[in-house]
């Protein structure tokens, strides 16, 4: 919401007002979607529960309660409280994950119409098995919940499988799909909330499954995203056919040449490139792209950044980076500022 105004005034062109005209803009290449929703669909309508001068609190769809500030950065809000701490406060949930809910295929048949001669990779939402649950969790109690209440914990998981495997099983015989892709945000820079573990033991079936059921209908390519330090859980997530690794934060821990190094080609790896080269100058942008060079070279790399790009990065620190991409990396369409 920040960065584009903001380079509005270096001189981006006004009709770049959102991602899809910045993509055009810039020459990124995109992807297009199959309109499923595996996910959790919303328990209640949101609602502002005080409004101050400086501030909201609310409530979103899902139950949980926030703190948003009115002025500045708007960026991850400040969360009070989540609905989910036991089994009673879990049970209004079940019914928001029915596979059979008409809310989850709103779109889908349309979807499917346009992208039967599309030419850009297809795309399916492979839903969330702890990301989610984190969510309306909160992050201490879902790292504590494994210990104090494993019942439940694995009961939510489950329960959110169940739903996702329901939604893939229903959509994809209808349109050739070239990757699934999840949502895990689970980790900070010290690693998972949860025990590796818990991970491989109550995760990895779920996504075995789920890798399987692509496989079976011809897409080998399983990716989900899972900010910060991925590197305690990458070999459950191979183990078990998550092969594509996404945004792969290097300030967060993880980085796209030592995943290759550690797992070779096994390790499949979209994003990776360190952001802070945008704070120092023409060099530091260069030197990343030529440290990533070799790696790319090797195939299953779609080298982007690592994240969203900050609003305090320049207009023209980012087209460096875009020239750079091009001509070390070779990879990245048509821009239009040329």
């Amino acid at each position: 919401d920040n960065t584009i105004p903001n380079w509005h005034e270096q001189g981006l062109p006004e009709w770049v007002r959102d991602e899809a005209s910045a993509y055009d803009y810039f020459g990124i290449e995109d992807v297009r979607w199959v309109q499923a929703n595996p996910g959790l669909l919303p328990v209640c309508e949101y609602k502002i529960l005080e409004d101050a001068e400086d501030y909201i609190v609310y409530r979103d769809e899902l139950g949980c309660v926030a703190k948003q500030g009115k002025h500045g950065d708007h960026t991850i809000p400040h969360y009070i409280d989540f609905p989910v701490k036991d089994r009673a406060s879990w049970e209004p949930y079940i019914a928001a994950l029915d596979p059979k809910r008409p809310e989850r295929w709103v779109g889908f048949k349309e979807s499917i119409a346009a992208l039967k001669d599309c030419d850009a990779p297809i795309g399916i939402n492979c839903g969330s098995l702890l990301g989610v649950p984190r969510n309306i969790i909160g992050f201490e109690q879902i790292a504590t919940m494994p210990y104090e209440d494993p019942e439940l914990i694995v009961d939510i998981v489950n329960a959110f499988g169940e739903t996702i495997v329901a939604v893939l099983d229903e959509a994809l015989p209808h349109v050739q799909v070239d990757f699934g892709h999840g949502w895990e945000d689970i980790c900070y820079n010290m690693g998972p909330i949860v025990n590796p573990s818990f991970v491989r033991e109550v995760a990895g079936p779920w996504y075995r499954k789920i890798a399987d059921k692509l496989n079976q209908h011809g897409c080998c390519v399983y990716s989900t995203d899972t900010d910060g330090n991925i590197m305690p859980i990458v070999d459950v997530f191979l183990e078990n056919g998550l092969n594509t690794q996404f945004p792969i934060e290097v300030n967060g821990g993880t980085d796209p040449c030592a995943l290759r190094d550690l797992y070779g080609k096994n390790v499949r790896l979209w994003g990776g490139v360190n952001k802070k080269i945008f704070y120092g100058d023409k060099e530091d942008i260069r030197r990343e792209m030529l440290r990533l060079q070799p790696y790319v070279a090797q195939g299953g790399f779609i080298p982007t950044v690592d994240h969203r790009v900050p609003a305090d990065v320049s207009l023209d620190a980012y087209k460096h980076y875009l020239d750079y991409k091009r001509e070390i990396l070779n990879v990245g369409g048509e821009p239009k500022y040329m």
